[in-house]
């Protein structure tokens, strides 16, 4: 699609171009804004109110297998998240989803553990994963991006104040599909690759066959339809498994380690 603007609006975007690249330019990689400690207060209410709110999953057998495995996994990621208070719910929705939050937050949903057949090595390459989110702090990240996404939106409202409404309208409309397209996504998928390479290895570490996540997404490929890869945060299930299995060497030798560790025969 092609936006036309009059020369006002030409004006504006190139004096303003400079200024949004300062404001664009140094979100991923600057300090963040909001602390660790702030964020992780703010997570346990938000959780705890999510708790209370949303229904949670009363079979047991799904509780405890959760249970196990984010154990598992976090003593393997504490040597990146010392003291950290992890908590693992269930909780009783459809959809094939998982979350983390600041603070060692993790919600798994049973649609998930559906689609993943109940393998505990299925689910442990997503919960390894969600781990990772929480050791790479991108939620402190992503906070901090939205924060700047913000303030250039205010911004050019304010510069946009004395503008005709149509020039308003597609100056607005350029600007939330060149921050969504050329800002969020693309870090955002960053945020997503980062998790997939640790998550693979702490699940591997804890002792979970990483060859399951290839199984996991590939049922998630099948499994319905999905946006085009350029309007998703999260990358196309195709490209994830081809990433993965790029790193699957390395993963599995680990895994044999941790099993012969536990006293365990791993998988052929």
């Amino acid at each position: 699609m092609t936006f036309t603007f009059s020369p006002s609006i030409r004006s504006f975007f190139g004096r303003g171009l400079v200024l949004f690249v300062c404001l664009f330019g140094g979100i991923g990689c600057g300090t963040a804004m909001l602390s660790d400690e702030n964020l992780a207060k703010r997570a346990k209410r938000d959780f705890n109110r999510m708790k209370s709110k949303e229904a949670l999953s009363t079979n047991a057998s799904h509780n405890k297998m959760i249970k196990e495995i984010g154990e598992r996994i976090a003593g393997v990621a504490q040597v990146d998240l010392p003291g950290t208070e992890w908590e693992f719910v269930v909780f009783q929705n459809s959809e094939a989803n998982a979350f983390a939050m600041p603070g060692g937050k993790v919600g798994v949903y049973t649609g998930l553990i559906d689609l993943a057949d109940g393998n505990d090595d299925e689910v442990a390459a997503v919960i390894g994963h969600e781990v990772a989110h929480v050791a790479f702090r991108h939620s402190n990240k992503r906070m901090t991006q939205a924060m700047g996404i913000a303030l250039g939106g205010v911004i050019l409202n304010t510069a946009l104040r004395n503008k005709d409404s149509t020039d308003r309208r597609l100056a607005t409309g350029a600007y939330a599909a060149g921050t969504t397209l050329g800002v969020a996504l693309p870090y955002s998928r960053e945020n997503e690759r980062e998790a997939d390479h640790r998550g693979l290895f702490y699940s591997a570490m804890a002792g979970y066959d990483p060859r399951a996540a290839i199984r996991f997404w590939s049922k998630m490929k099948k499994s319905g339809k999905r946006l085009p890869e350029i309007f998703s945060t999260h990358p196309n299930p195709g490209k994830r498994i081809e990433f993965l299995q790029s790193h699957m060497d390395q993963a599995y030798g680990l895994y044999v380690e941790a099993k012969k560790a536990r006293g365990e025969r791993p998988n052929p």
